[in-house]
C-alpha cells in the first residue's frame, strides 16, 4: 500500500516480532519489533515464564555490566565492544568511548524494564494478565494496518515510525512541566552527540491515525490498572524502537521515566543504567537540541 492510506498490508514479517538486534526493517515500521518479548513479559505468571524470558533478553540484550570498563559481560550482538587491552585508558567520554557507555545505558535500561514488567505480571492475577496481552496485542499488531507500509525501506530511520508514534503519545499523558519543554519532533533521529538528525518521510502520513488508535487502545484496556498500562505503552514505545541510542524522544518518554522511579532498578539487575548516568544521554541531546 501506499502510505498515505489505511489498508492492511498482505502478510507481516513474523520475524520482526522476535528480531534480536537493532537493525529490523520491516514494512510494520517498528509496530511489530519484539512483540513476542513483550507479551511474555505482559503474561509473566510463573517462575519457568520468568527466568525463560531473562535468559532470552540477556541473550538478546546482553548482561548487566559491573562497570563501564566491563567487556567481559556479554553485550548486545549489534554493539562494539572495546578491546580488552583498550578499556583500561579509553576515554568514555569522547567518540568510540562515549558510544560505548550510552549504548550500554539504553540497552541494560531496556532490559531491565523488561524485568520490571514481568516482576509487576507475576504479582498480577491471571485476568489482568489476560487483559494486558489484548492490550499489547492492540497497541503493537493493531496498528500495523495504520503504520505499516509495504513501501522498500530505504534506511532504518523508517523503522521510527511507531516509537515516534508512542512517545508522542505519552508525552501528551504526563503534566506540563515549563522547565522540560516538548521537543520540537519525537521523530529526531540521531545519536546524542550528532548535530543534525534524520526524520521517517513516512510519519507524517500515519502520525494522527497512530495516535488515534493508541488513545482508543488505552481507553478500552480499562481491566488493565491504569499504572500497569502506562508501564506497557512505555516499554512498547521503547521495545520497539530499532535503536533507543539513536532516538532522543523514545529514550525520554519512554525508558527515562523508568529510570527516573523511585524503587528503580529491579533487583539484581542494571548498576549503570541511573538517573545520573543518564545525563550522558540527555546533556549532549539536549545541547544539540534533540531532546
Amino acid at each position: 500500500m501506499s502510505s498515505g492510506t489505511s489498508a492492511s498490508p498482505h502478510i507481516h514479517n513474523a520475524a520482526c516480532e522476535t528480531a534480536a538486534q537493532a537493525n529490523c526493517q520491516c514494512f510494520c515500521h517498528g509496530a511489530g519489533h519484539q512483540n513476542d518479548l513483550i507479551v511474555r513479559a505482559a503474561l509473566c505468571s510463573n517462575t519457568a515464564d520468568f527466568t525463560s524470558l531473562s535468559d532470552n533478553l540477556q541473550k538478546i540484550l546482553g548482561g548487566f555490566h559491573k562497570t563501564f570498563r566491563d567487556v567481559v559481560t556479554p553485550t548486545r550482538g549489534a554493539r562494539t565492544v572495546p578491546k580488552g587491552a583498550q578499556i583500561g585508558s579509553l576515554s568514555l567520554s569522547k567518540l568510540s568511548g562515549a558510544t560505548w557507555c550510552e549504548t550500554l545505558l539504553v540497552d541494560e535500561a531496556l532490559h531491565a524494564v523488561f524485568i520490571d514488567v514481568a516482576q509487576a505480571s507475576l504479582k498480577s492475577s491471571q485476568s489482568v494478565r489476560d487483559a494486558q496481552k489484548a492490550f499489547v496485542d492492540g497497541v503493537t499488531k493493531g496498528a500495523i494496518s495504520i503504520v505499516g507500509s509495504t513501501v522498500t525501506l530505504s534506511n532504518v530511520v523508517e523503522s521510527h515510525v511507531w516509537c515516534s508514534i508512542v512517545a508522542e503519545q505519552l508525552a501528551t499523558m504526563q503534566p506540563p512541566n515549563p522547565t522540560e519543554p516538548l521537543p520540537r519532533s519525537f521523530a529526531d533521529i540521531c545519536y546524542p552527540r550528532k548535530s543534525k538528525g534524520m526524520y521517517p518521510t513516512s510519519l507524517a502520513a500515519v502520525r494522527m491515525l497512530g495516535l488515534q488508535h493508541l488513545k482508543a487502545t488505552y481507553t478500552a484496556a480499562s481491566h488493565v490498572p491504569q499504572s500497569q498500562r502506562i508501564a506497557l505503552l512505555r516499554l512498547v514505545g521503547a521495545a520497539t524502537c530499532p535503536d533507543l541510542w539513536r532516538h532522543a524522544a523514545a529514550v525520554r518518554f519512554c525508558l527515562q521515566p523508568f529510570v527516573a522511579a523511585p524503587t528503580w532498578a529491579p533487583a539484581n539487575t542494571t548498576v549503570l543504567a541511573t538517573d545520573a548516568e543518564f545525563g550522558r544521554l540527555r546533556t549532549p541531546w539536549r545541547r544539540k537540541g534533540h531532546w
